[in-house]
């Protein structure tokens, strides 16, 4: 699998940063027992414009609402001029479909939180109360990512992508916005950006298209890396006690770190 990344961060940087992933028990347990990252595939994200072309926006866009037809278009036109109009409309709603499920079904994407501190928004977006916080060294972590990604042998999968998430004025449409069309699983909408996003994205060709729901790949043993995995800030001390009972025969009990925040107890 080949390597890309866009240049807004570079792997030195990553160094002094740090990756967060805020999972319930069982997102942690399936990753401390199976050492595999999972991506998902973007048509099941609830971003309805996920991984969408700059083209496949501007299409969008031009078919807002109801399809055209002889009962509700604007009676103005010459005859043939409706029908030219009609067909115009129906043959952009079909590029838009193509576009969308083109961009959709051959990006997969894991998804992680760039920051220094915690976030409370992300807890209460991706946790619950029994729910904990991986934080990885940024720089390990995709390290290690893109060595197994070198290594993986189903050559359906072309290239790995990673970086930061560019946040821009997607939808509602906006005409001066500018995308570039090589990543286009490394954008989102505005209204996403206090989730400050990393993600790692792969990609297939276009006639594995729909081909594969979901992709794995092996990130190794947790208790090797410079790892902290710290607790819902509304966890209390007995069910901490208990999850480092359960992480005990993993080597990953003096990981767990309560959560600096202060908040007041459900």
């Amino acid at each position: 699998m080949k390597i890309d990344y866009p240049n807004n961060l570079t792997l030195e940087e990553l160094n002094k940063k740090f990756l967060w992933k805020y999972v319930g028990i069982h997102q942690l347990l399936d990753l401390v027992l199976n050492q595999k990252i999972f991506f998902s595939r973007l048509d099941s994200f609830e971003d309805g414009v996920e991984g969408l072309t700059g083209r496949g926006i501007i299409l969008k866009a031009f078919t807002q609402g109801e399809p055209l037809t002889f009962e509700n278009i604007n009676p103005i036109f010459e005859p043939e001029k409706q029908r030219q109009i009609i067909e115009e409309d129906k043959l952009d709603r079909e590029e838009y479909l193509k576009d969308l499920t083109l961009s959709q079904q051959t990006q997969f994407a894991n998804c992680w939180f760039l920051g220094d501190r915690e976030a409370l928004a992300m807890w209460k977006l991706y946790s619950n109360r029994d729910g904990v916080a991986l934080k990885f060294n940024a720089r390990e972590l995709t390290d290690t990512i893109i060595a197994a990604a070198k290594s993986y042998t189903n050559t359906d999968f072309e290239y790995l992508i990673f970086g930061s998430v560019e946040y821009k004025n997607i939808w509602p449409f906006d005409p001066f916005e500018k995308f570039n069309g090589k990543y286009n699983a490394m954008k989102k909408d505005k209204s996403y950006s206090h989730e400050s996003e990393f993600r790692f994205v792969t990609v297939v060709p276009i006639d594995k298209k729909g081909t594969y729901n979901n992709f794995t790949l092996p990130i190794g043993d947790l208790s090797s890396y410079d790892l902290e995995i710290i607790t819902n800030p509304f966890m209390r001390k007995w069910e901490i006690d208990n999850l480092k009972k359960l992480l005990k025969p993993y080597n990953l009990e003096t990981k767990i770190i309560p959560s600096s925040m202060d908040v007041k107890p459900w």
